[in-house]
């Protein structure tokens, strides 16, 4: 296989992440093992604030190379200004806005049902984009 492209992953936590009762995602810990093996950076940020305590609670802190507060608006024109120094090449969001205002994202579900694989989606388009292939050029068929 040839050299795979190593993308700064961002993902927000409420809904995206942790559910309105607390509970992980399903394949949260899958999804960030098999980022962090293929030697992708993992990003949590919240428009809330920094969210190591909510990721240590999951024992998820380990996969995480930083933590970020999210700009609320002009995502991408203001990560200067809240002091978030990488560019995200993938976001991860349930606001379709702010997967909108990056080079490639998946607007996920605020909701997830109990059979949810949103996760194992957004893992196949990631790994088809640092193949060399475009987003939504996986099975899944993208999502924004």
């Amino acid at each position: 296989m040839a050299d795979q492209r190593r993308l700064n992953v961002f993902f927000d936590v409420d809904y995206t992440l942790i559910m309105a009762d607390g509970r992980l995602r399903n394949h949260t810990e899958e999804v960030f093992q098999r980022l962090k093996d293929a030697g992708h950076s993992i990003y949590i940020w919240s428009g809330v604030g920094i969210r190591r305590f909510d990721m240590r609670l999951h024992g998820l802190d380990g996969y995480v190379d930083d933590y970020f507060v999210k700009p609320l608006y002009r995502y991408r024109e203001r990560l200067d200004e809240m002091d978030v120094p990488i560019v995200p090449d993938y976001v991860i969001d349930d606001h379709p806005q702010v997967v909108r205002a990056f080079d490639a994202g998946y607007h996920i579900p605020d909701i997830a049902r109990r059979d949810d694989r949103e996760l194992l989606n957004v893992l196949e388009e990631i790994e088809a984009l640092a193949d060399g292939g475009a987003p939504g050029d996986d099975a899944s068929g993208g999502n924004e």
